[in-house]
């Protein structure tokens, strides 16, 4: 006695249909990674952009340290926000380490955030009007080597 089975479900009825049509989904496939790779690539930050971002960040450094006003600060730090931001997003992983302290807490460490407390700290000096021009120039100066250690 012959049984026949309906395909009610829309399943292929033998390996052989699993198989046809594989070969032009692969190839789909590889045009769109190929595509979205080249589309990565153009939206990250070149190497000549990061370069000019820092030469940004040195010019204004150069005015703050001759006028440390907040409005000279302010470009200043969004400068470098930006110039932190492209190089986290688009070239580097955030680096933290945890670790756990005497009294048990954990610690967690990030180089990114001790930009941000530089920052701070020199805001706060301009704000108080106690910054002399060697202190601004001082702590750019960390903050710069700090780009440059992300950068490389």
């Amino acid at each position: 006695m012959a049984v026949k089975i309906n395909n009610a479900g829309g399943m292929p009825a033998s390996p052989f249909e699993l198989l046809r049509g594989a070969g032009e989904h692969l190839r789909d496939k590889e045009l769109s990674f190929e595509t979205e790779l080249m589309e990565q690539q153009s939206e990250g930050v070149s190497h000549e952009e990061m370069e000019t971002m820092l030469r940004k960040i040195d010019e204004q450094a150069t005015r703050l340290s001759k006028t440390p006003t907040y409005e000279e600060l302010k470009e200043y730090r969004t400068l470098i926000k930006n110039f932190i931001g492209a190089a986290v997003s688009n070239m580097y992983e955030v680096r933290t380490s945890a670790g756990w302290d005497r009294m048990g807490r954990q610690r967690v460490y990030t180089t990114v955030r001790k930009i941000d407390r530089k920052l701070e700290d020199m805001a706060e000096r301009i704000r108080l009007g106690q910054s002399e021009q060697l202190d601004v120039i001082a702590a750019h100066d960390a903050i710069r080597g700090m780009l440059v250690d992300i950068f490389m």
